[in-house]
């Protein structure tokens, strides 16, 4: 399993990527943060990146952890990430939390009213004289094709609620929401509470993907409490 190319040595491993920050894009944000540190008692950052790592949508891209700990030592007191359409897991980074997915709070892409000459382009024979809606029926019967419409988890989320004393996050306190996947398109992506049973769900999967980051969070009457760590 070791091959030589030129006078370098490979060991074969597993197949797939790994990807970093650009440095000037992150030196940039580094220094907004900084500036924001200095203006503001308290400061968030906000990323919406779609990447992930492999296939899965709720694993991160490499780069985007090295991110959110990047934004954390430069002053942030917490971080927000969306992009991916699903959640992903906490993490407690020097007393401060990082929301690696948050889901969607709004997902209504299928209200649309006007889209490029592509999309019609796209799904089949459609064309400019079609509506836009003609377009999103043909879409949601392409079974082909895994599309965030026709994806239960992409109408799941939850509302991140957390209290500062001084600049130190003491609690943090997760409402699952649900978007009305099984609704019609006008009632559909729009949040509610979650049900007893899909709060369980909710949780329960946010949980799961905490843990590797070492989190912990306990489920009491469907609000999940991450335990924050202290000095």
């Amino acid at each position: 399993d070791i091959f030589q190319f030129g006078e370098h040595y490979f060991e074969a491993g597993e197949p797939g990527t790994y990807t970093m920050m650009d440095e000037i894009d992150a030196n940039r944000i580094k220094t907004s943060i900084l500036e924001a540190a200095r203006q503001a008692d308290i400061v968030l950052v906000s990323n919406h990146s779609h990447e992930m790592k492999g296939l899965d949508k709720s694993q991160l891209a490499d780069f985007q952890r090295e991110f959110a700990h990047m934004c954390i030592d430069a002053g942030a007191h917490a971080y927000l990430g969306h992009g991916p359409h699903v959640i992903r897991g906490i993490e407690m980074y020097k007393e401060r939390p990082i929301f690696h997915g948050l889901g969607d709070f709004f997902y209504q892409a299928e209200l649309i009213e006007k889209q490029p000459t592509e999309f019609y382009e796209k799904y089949g024979d459609l064309t400019p004289n079609h509506s836009t809606a003609d377009g999103y029926d043909v879409r949601l019967q392409d079974k082909g094709v895994l599309n965030n419409e026709t994806d239960p988890k992409t109408y799941e989320s939850f509302i991140g609620n957390f209290k500062m004393v001084d600049g130190r996050v003491k609690e943090i306190m997760l409402y699952p929401i649900t978007l009305g996947f099984k609704n019609r398109r006008p009632g559909r992506g729009t949040p509610e509470f979650a049900s007893q049973q899909d709060a369980e769900k909710i949780l329960t999967e946010l949980k799961a993907l905490s843990a590797p980051f070492g989190t912990h969070i306990l489920i009491k009457d469907d609000i999940g409490i991450v335990e924050v760590p202290t000095k």
